[in-house]
């Protein structure tokens, strides 16, 4: 179940939202005793339910605004219980003041606002001798090494128990406790109305995660991260997978200590993670080997289960490749080799120039590096054997490609404005009609120079295209001929990045 929060200060107010939730698909509504004004008449609130709903009044070391004594708050918890609403959370240590009555289920809760303590285990063990009919746990959790002690309490919970994690790693448990058979999770019921930082809507819980869909029975796919890349990423692959209905779906993870990770991993009985851009070259640790490009690299934008180890795999460079094959292949369409022949440059000295530069030269390019940072972009371009070119050469030298890669750290600067004030990296004026065009640096969005390029004539490649070929390039490498089509995975990239498609005419 899905369950909204609701702290209003006034009865009428309440009661609006409550039907609110409900619309919103809410399956549980928490109604916060704390925050009301004036007494709450329980007969109102209780009668005009649509669903069950829980009743909290929460003092402020747990993160409440409850203003009267101690006294007046367990006689309003009490009156919750004998009107027979359908629950009542009360706290573990004033669960021996507040007894088993029928007809209302006790929700023994234990709340920590700064960590998650050490003997959480120990806790949990005192809530299960308080009779209750449900265990809730909210602690903060920022890091994976926070959530682990949590992940552990949600593999073979001996009470049902509801595990709310404060931070980042919040969104893993509440995934992770839908397939063990959690009660509930929380969520906001919109965006604005979070109850702490990184809290889902519902419409994230059911659109992005497909929470509902979850069962015993779902495997879980790994994607680390939680940027609008990898955000968009799970919206991607869980729609491709209800779309092919398999039993699988995605758990957003991440990556702190390596140990940990792995631990994590290997509970959930992950069989590959996809690796977000700050990761991608640090977990050589933990990896067995890598494959392909990836070994070139020392970096993997995907890890996968083989036997006892991890091994890494870099798609990224092959799916921007086959991005410009399709483009010049428009442009050349009579051409069996569209890429031979093409002069390609490569702005930037990030890793994977590497791996693209290699590709590209294995498909006939004639590959070109600049960069503003002379000395490592001359030695990048002779460990890769092409050509370098100082950027003051670069509006003078000759190439029908432009990869926009950028230089570690580097900043925008002020070289040239477009009709709306844009900086640039690179000048944008120097630009013909049938260049083709990738700016990688707003993936998957695109940026205000792949615009400018569009207005000068330029073939453009859609950062949003290419990043659906990349997660069905890592699908078909995972599942072979099992991987689910590409189009639920285009089709959902362009509804949830339909906004750029107000500004100005793209496609």
């Amino acid at each position: 179940m899905i369950c909204i929060s609701i702290a209003q200060e006034s009865r009428t107010l309440a009661l609006a939202d409550m039907l609110n939730a409900v619309a919103m698909g809410a399956d549980l509504i928490e109604l916060r005793l704390d925050t009301f004004e004036n007494a709450p008449n329980f007969s109102d609130l209780i009668g005009a339910r649509r669903k069950p709903v829980i009743f909290t009044c929460r003092r402020s070391q747990d993160g409440g605004n409850w203003a009267g004594t101690e006294d007046e708050r367990l006689a309003l918890l009490r009156q919750a219980v004998v009107s027979k609403a359908d629950y009542v959370e009360v706290e573990l240590d004033a669960a021996d003041a507040i007894r088993p009555y029928p007809g209302c289920k006790r929700v023994i809760s234990y709340t920590n606002l700064k960590e998650t303590p050490a003997n959480i285990d120990t806790i949990y063990a005192q809530m299960q001798t308080k009779k209750p009919d449900i265990i809730k746990i909210t602690c903060r959790a920022r890091t994976p090494e926070e959530a682990w002690p949590l992940v552990k309490i949600l593999a073979k919970p001996p009470v049902p128990t509801v595990v709310v994690g404060l931070g980042r790693p919040g969104l893993m448990l509440a995934v992770l406790g839908r397939r063990i058979g959690a009660p509930w999770t929380y969520a906001a019921l919109e965006r604005g109305m979070e109850a702490y930082p990184g809290q889902p809507t519902v419409s994230d819980l059911e659109n992005v995660y497909h929470y509902r869909q979850i069962e015993a029975s779902t495997r879980f796919l790994g994607v680390t991260g939680l940027g609008e890349k990898e955000f968009l990423t799970t919206a991607a692959l869980n729609a491709a997978f209800a779309a092919q209905q398999s039993k699988y779906r995605v758990l957003p993870l991440q990556i702190g200590n390596l140990e940990v990770f792995k631990r994590i991993a290997t509970a959930v009985k992950l069989p590959a993670v996809l690796i977000d851009d700050d990761h991608q070259g640090s977990l050589r640790e933990i990896l067995a080997g890598f494959d392909g490009e990836a070994e070139r690299l020392l970096q993997a934008d995907m890890i996968y289960q083989q036997g006892d180890g991890w091994r890494g795999v870099y798609t990224l460079s092959n799916a921007v490749v086959n991005a410009l094959h399709e483009a010049a292949a428009k442009l050349k369409p009579d051409s069996p080799e569209p890429m031979r022949g093409l002069g390609v440059m490569l702005y930037g000295t990030k890793p994977m120039v590497r791996a693209l530069a290699t590709v590209l030269k294995d498909r006939g390019a004639a590959v070109m590096l600049c960069s503003k940072d002379k000395n490592v972009a001359q030695t990048t371009a002779q460990r890769i054997g092409c050509r370098y070119v100082p950027f003051e050469a670069l509006y003078t030298t000759l190439h029908d490609v432009l990869v926009v890669v950028g230089d570690p750290g580097e900043v925008e600067e002020e070289l040239e404005e477009s009709s709306e004030g844009e900086a640039f990296l690179i000048k944008p004026g120097y630009l013909r009609a049938q260049m083709i065009v990738l700016d990688l640096t707003s993936m998957p969005r695109r940026s205000p120079f792949a615009l400018e390029a569009r207005l000068r004539g330029c073939t453009v490649v859609e950062p949003r295209q290419l990043l659906a070929q990349q997660i069905h390039a890592q699908l078909t490498y995972l599942m072979g001929e099992q991987a689910p089509s590409i189009e639920p995975i285009q089709q959902t990239l362009a509804t949830m990045l339909a906004d750029e498609d107000e500004v100005g005419e793209y496609e």
